[in-house]
């Protein structure tokens, strides 16, 4: 019997260790972020699953191969809406593999976050993909958690962004405005966040406020928002500002011309 006793105990014990070897996850999770950062998104899911063979513990090895899983979901977004605006059996089909790869996403997120509760990162990402996926409720309650972890959160600005979009679309404005200008406090002329602001003004029918932030928007050539551009041209049309509208629209349609978002700039009836 004391024996056996002993036997358990050492057994609970090995329980409590992590169980693994730390030195090889960790390498595979390094060439894993290098792959991922080359866009090679086959071999960085390789290597994160190595990492975490490895080691299951490995939070940080779930939230890379969630990206892994969160930019193929935005590959097939990107193909719906920006390259071609599918629409019928294309887009359908297009639409099930996003939901697919972002539904993956989510739960690598998860586990990371089950796995360190302070993974500021891992729980902003969750937000950014309930925002993708409509669940606005719950995209703020996972980008709260991701603010309230900023030792472990690369960007609290653009965490900030997406919990004001996420009150956006519950039609807080009041709160979408108020995390939106602290994101922009922490990055002035951040694309993201001054697009999304424009986006609170014109809901609120402050077509000047609006038009300003639009118009930010589309002289920063690194942003190359044809979203921003879009609706510059409605806030001037609004505003009865004929030319600019114009001009708004024809930088528009020279970002993408076969995307959604063109196919709206076309659709727009200017006097």
């Amino acid at each position: 019997m004391a024996a056996f006793l002993a036997a358990g105990a050492a057994g609970c014990f090995a329980c409590t260790r992590p169980q693994g070897d730390a030195k090889k996850s960790e390498t595979r999770l390094a060439l894993a972020r290098d792959f991922l950062q080359r866009n090679e998104l086959e071999a960085a899911e390789t290597e994160a699953g190595k990492a975490i063979a490895y080691l299951p513990t490995n939070d940080e090895a779930y939230n890379v191969r969630g990206l892994v899983h969160f930019l193929r979901g935005m590959g097939s977004f990107r193909l719906v809406e920006i390259d071609d605006c599918l629409t019928g059996l294309d887009a359908e089909a297009l639409r099930t593999d996003m939901d697919a790869h972002f539904a993956k996403a989510e739960a690598d997120f998860r586990r990371a976050v089950e796995l360190a509760p302070d993974y500021g990162e891992a729980w902003s990402n969750r937000g950014v993909v309930a925002n993708l996926l409509g669940e606005h409720d719950r995209a703020a309650e996972h980008l709260i958690q991701a603010l309230s972890h900023p030792a472990r959160l690369v960007n609290p600005g653009l965490s900030r962004a997406h919990l004001g979009w996420a009150y956006f679309h519950q039609a807080d404005h009041v709160a979408a405005a108020k995390e939106l200008r602290q994101a922009l406090q922490f990055q002035p002329g951040m694309c993201v966040a001054t697009y999304r602001l424009g986006r609170v003004y014109f809901a609120r029918e402050e077509w000047e406020k609006a038009a300003e932030q639009f118009q930010e928007v589309s002289d920063q050539a690194e942003c190359q928002s044809q979203e921003a551009a879009l609706y510059l041209m409605k806030a001037r049309v609004e505003q009865g500002l004929v030319d600019e509208a114009r001009a708004a629209r024809d930088a528009c349609l020279k970002l993408s011309p076969r995307s959604c978002a063109a196919a709206q700039c076309r659709a727009q009836q200017l006097p």
